[in-house]
């Protein structure tokens, strides 16, 4: 019996095993079953076949070739990266990448730049038609001048230049002489003529001509040294017969005096630029033609730099001098001879104001390194990581001379200009009509900013020294260890104009608390409020946001004496300092008789017929509240409270 149990047992396992492969192996073989790209994606598949060319993979339906199926989350990623991408069929064209001078594009293995991956209406899948493709890129102004090089006007760009990459200059597919010579016969009679008789040799050909347009007939370049524009060759070159017909008849300089002859003079000045020191002309002129002005080699600022390699990073920086920025040294420098250092055109300030408005550095009162015509001790005349060109951060630019202020401004609360590192926010750099070359007059200059505090309370009652912009009577303009910038603290900020409240104060009394504290304004505002007496808030809630008990009682009780009730505080008491106490305006009943008619009948008979003109009326009655209609103390000698005054009187 246990034997066939295992033999039951045995033969289910067999079963249940065989049966999980044949499951899984259909399962996978349902789950490898993949659709292609086109499957899906046919309508956009039909439309890039609708160009003329299409990419093989594409053309092949094998969009696999070039793009993962999934990605990490969905969509149709490249396999590799973009810039290996294409190299995985055009293994030939990887070799380019070993030549001396690439195309950008091909440089930054940016196929895209030109190509289109999926179909083109253009040969090789080209994004443009012929030249208008290079111009995606390539400025068209260059190209498109009066006289245009028939390939570039007739068979394109790819006459001379390699797409990709060459071992010449300018991606040429040869040296510069042998692309001319491909269309050219320098030995032909009419092309030695055409050029006085000479035959130009080597790779000379770029000296004169411009290999795309130029304004000039025969190509030549925009600016044309004036013995080949006139075709006067042999004033400089050896006769077309000699034996060396391309030899010049002068060595260095001396050969260009013969014509520039005042040069000569003009150029002996104290500081001589280093190439005319060395009769050296060729190294910055052309003595042909050049597309430049001057007919200098290169354009200005970087003729300049390719001697001065060090100030070329200069104008990397984030501020640059606008000359310096446009490359143009010579603004400011004179490219032969000066008599001032650096060669400068102009000295000190003289310089500047060439481009900078005169007006705005000779006001009444200016700055002391303007005055000296000394602008480069504030700015750096190339360029600087600061605004303005400052040769340091604003306000650590002015403490290289104001070393004082520095140390006067290290306080505990510091205008808010000054923290910003602003100083210009209030003083000129440079000049001004005002002292202290404030921008502004004094009384004028904190409404800049501060405005909106004056036109809350212009319709109310201001503070005098606030009105007519006497900030500074109040307030240190820089700095101060006192809040807000006080020049004092507290009420003896105060007692400067308001002195009287000072010494009468002292002499009374009884002092109220924030007078005796010295915090006027603790019920003043002190520049103005639209309240009667400059307070912060009405008279009565004012005294009540202090005596809070009394504020308690007063809303409390059911029965309010008017003036408190009517939140007419002042109408009992004095603001500041009295000889009374509790700061009264009078003492007994003469305190209340101001109010009260003590002769009136009603007055005689609620007193019971007792004449109370030398009574003091708060023995018995509560000053602003009460229980009972009478303003009683609430607790009352029985025969009082009874009304039978006469037991004891």
């Amino acid at each position: 019996m246990k034997n066939t149990k295992l033999a039951i047992l045995y033969f289910l396992s067999i079963v249940m095993i065989i049966g999980g492969v044949v499951s899984c192996k259909s399962r996978v073989s349902r789950q490898l079953v993949r659709k292609k790209c086109v499957e899906c994606h046919q309508k956009k598949v039909d439309e890039f076949k609708k160009a003329g060319v299409v990419h093989k993979p594409l053309k092949d339906n094998e969009c696999e070739s070039c793009h993962r199926p999934h990605g990490v989350i969905g969509g149709a990623y490249l396999k590799v990266s973009e810039k290996e991408l294409c190299y995985t069929c055009h293994k030939e064209m990887k070799s380019v990448l070993d030549k001396k001078h690439l195309h950008a594009p091909t440089k930054k293995r940016e196929c895209l730049s030109c190509h289109s991956p999926h179909s083109s209406e253009n040969k090789n899948l080209l994004k443009g038609k012929g030249n208008n493709l290079c111009f995606i890129c390539h400025k068209e102004d260059a190209y498109s001048r009066k006289m245009q090089h028939a390939p570039l006007s007739d068979k394109g760009c790819l006459t001379c230049h390699d797409a990709h990459g060459s071992d010449y200059e300018k991606s040429l597919f040869d040296s510069t002489d042998a692309v001319c010579r491909k269309c050219h016969d320098f030995k032909k009679p009419g092309f030695v003529k055409s050029h006085s008789g000479y035959k130009p040799e080597g790779n000379t050909c770029v000296f004169c001509h411009t290999p795309h347009s130029s304004s000039n007939t025969k190509l030549l370049r925009e600016f044309v040294h004036t013995p080949l524009d006139q075709n006067q060759c042999k004033s400089c070159h050896n006769p077309p017969e000699s034996e060396r017909p391309l030899g010049v008849k002068n060595t260095g300089a001396e050969l260009c005096y013969e014509c520039h002859t005042k040069n000569r003079i003009a150029f002996a000045k104290g500081h001589v630029h280093d190439p005319v020191k060395k009769d050296n002309c060729l190294s910055c002129h052309s003595p042909h033609a050049t597309d430049n002005k001057d007919a200098t080699l290169l354009p200005d600022g970087k003729l300049c730099y390719s001697c001065h390699k060090e100030r070329e990073d200069l104008i990397k920086k984030q501020h640059v001098h606008k000359p310096a920025g446009e490359n143009n040294c010579t603004s400011c420098h004179n490219p032969h001879a000066s008599n001032n250092d650096y060669e400068l055109k102009e000295t000190g300030k003289n310089l500047c104001y060439q481009c900078h408005k005169k007006d705005d550095f000779t006001q009444p009162n200016v700055h002391s390194p303007v005055k000296k015509g000394d602008c480069v001790t504030c700015h750096d005349p190339h360029a600087s990581n600061h605004k303005f060109e400052l040769r340091l951060a604003e306000i650590e630019q002015c403490y290289t001379c104001h070393q004082k202020e520095k140390m006067l401004f290290d306080r505990v609360n510091v205008h808010t200009p000054i923290r910003l590192g602003r100083c210009v926010v209030c003083h000129s750099p440079h000049s001004t009509t005002g002292e202290n070359l404030l921008i502004q007059k004094k009384n004028e200059l904190c409404f800049n900013c501060h405005k909106d505090m004056f036109d809350e309370i212009s319709d109310g009652s201001v503070h005098e020294s606030f009105a007519k912009g006497r900030c500074f009577t109040c307030h240190d303009e820089h700095a101060s260890d006192n809040d807000f910038q006080l020049i004092e603290e507290g009420a003896d900020n105060c007692y400067g104009c308001h002195k009287n409240i000072q010494t009468l104060s002292q002499k009374s009394k009884h002092t109220h608390m924030p007078i005796r504290n010295g915090k006027c304004t603790s019920c003043h505002n002190p520049h103005g409020s639209k309240i009667k007496g400059r307070l912060n808030r009405p008279a009565g809630s004012l005294c009540l946001s202090c005596h809070s008990g009394l504020a308690l009682n007063i809303e409390k009780d059911e029965f309010q004496h008017a003036p408190a009730k009517e939140r007419m505080c002042l109408k009992c008491h004095v603001p500041h300092y009295a000889d009374i106490e509790n700061l009264l305006t009078g003492e007994g009943v003469s305190l209340c008789k101001g109010c009260h008619n003590l002769n009136n009948p009603a007055m005689a008979d609620a007193h019971s017929g007792i004449a109370i003109n030398k009574t003091d009326c708060i023995g018995c009655h509560e000053t602003h509240s009460a229980e009972n209609n009478g303003l009683m103390h609430k607790i009352l000698h029985p025969p009082f409270k009874e009304g039978s005054c006469k037991k004891c009187h």
